[in-house]
């Protein structure tokens, strides 16, 4: 595999039970990097009901990073943040779009943005690897998974308060292409009971036996919902037809809170939705919207299981499920084998990455209200008093 090809040549997985094992997966290059982004104060700002901004942020990581290195890179969408790679290669055009990224964060929606950048090899030579998975999740969609102590750690590295300058992107040129990035959908409700957003870390520091936690994991979930528990239905997916639903994305798209910019790409959104649903709803393919398969694309390609050393699932569950799902990981949790967090939601939020609208295109999926951050808060208390 080629240096800059070293993720696109990885061949994908095709079923999701096999993401934990640990044969499947393969050392990044020492001369890549991994990148690390989040919102500051997220989980106040979400407590303060800001989750929408939060997770529209998170999403825009992506988008920057995309938008500005035009190789295929791997990638974790976290709720308020993301987890990515990049060759060393590419960083001249990363870093100021990760300025510009922190520069839209403060000025259009008041919040800080952290971005750090952590050598690969330099994780590795203090013993801790960083590893790549494909998993294809559609015809059209693939998404990363990752293993080993290297993401967690270089996490640590840049947070913490004496080592974190070395790694924080440093002053400098701002430019950055938001471009594809839409939030355009209403709330998913749930069509059972509620959506939840699950976490879950083994407690092992052997890597298969890490790998046969997680799998039973996987395993009894699976078969607690009698399947995988998509939150996304076809029949539940609606396009805004309101301006203001569409703030986070007017908002990042100006760069402002507010003003004239700010109401035309609310205006225009507004607009766009209101044809997409006439193609949608009469199945009608027209001005490069497939309406006759959009929605069926969009569960099928919608990023809702994922591994990044820890299983992340939001899944749509009955109230009985949701009982039955806290009682085997509390179980789990009191024998020593897992740490886990879990956040229960009405709905589901997703933000979406367009490339182009006949299948090109992704969707992240994350729990009202807090979802994946505010299930990590449970999940830091159980590992700090572990």
């Amino acid at each position: 595999m080629g240096d800059d090809s070293f993720y696109a040549d990885l061949e994908p997985l095709t079923s999701f039970s096999d993401v934990p094992d640990p044969g499947v997966y393969h050392q990044a290059p020492d001369s890549w990097n991994l990148v690390i982004t989040d919102v500051q104060g997220s989980t106040k700002a979400i407590e303060a009901g800001r989750y929408k901004d939060v997770n529209a942020l998170g999403v825009a990581s992506i988008v920057a990073v995309r938008n500005a290195v035009d190789v295929p890179l791997p990638f974790v969408f976290g709720g308020d943040g993301a987890t990515l790679l990049c060759p060393t290669s590419h960083l001249e055009q990363l870093e100021p779009a990760l300025r510009g990224l922190q520069q839209r964060a403060t000025d259009a929606f008041g919040l800080g943005m952290r971005a750090g950048i952590v050598p690969i090899g330099e994780l590795r030579e203090a013993g801790h690897p960083v590893l790549v998975a494909r998993y294809r999740q559609s015809e059209h969609a693939t998404f990363a998974m990752f293993a080993g102590s290297g993401l967690s750690e270089g996490e640590r590295w840049i947070k913490d308060p004496e080592r974190g300058a070395r790694y924080a992107v440093q002053p400098g040129p701002a430019a950055v292409d938001f471009s594809g990035f839409e939030c355009r959908w209403e709330p998913i409700a749930s069509t059972r009971d509620h959506i939840l957003a699950l976490l879950v870390q083994a407690r092992a520091s052997d890597r298969r036996e890490a790998s046969a936690i997680y799998k039973a994991v996987i395993a009894t979930v699976e078969e607690i919902l009698e399947g995988d528990g998509h939150p996304v239905a076809m029949r539940s997916l609606q396009l805004a037809t309101q301006a203001e639903r569409f703030d986070a994305e007017a908002r990042l798209l100006s760069g402002r809170p507010d003003g004239f910019g700010n109401w035309m790409n609310k205006t225009r959104a507004a607009l766009q939705n209101r044809i997409g649903t006439v193609l949608m709803d009469r199945g009608w393919d027209a001005f490069g919207f497939p309406g006759e398969v959009y929605r069926e694309q969009v569960v099928a390609n919608t990023d809702f299981r994922k591994f990044d050393d820890t299983l992340r699932m939001v899944i749509d569950v009955t109230s009985a499920q949701e009982r039955a799902i806290a009682d085997y990981l509390e179980r789990e949790h009191a024998a020593g084998t897992l740490v886990y967090g879990l956040h229960r939601a009405p709905s589901a939020l997703m933000t979406c990455v367009i490339t182009e609208h006949r299948g090109d295109h992704v969707h992240f999926v994350d729990g009202a209200d807090g979802g994946y951050a505010l299930a990590a808060k449970q999940l830091k208390a159980q590992l700090k008093s572990a």
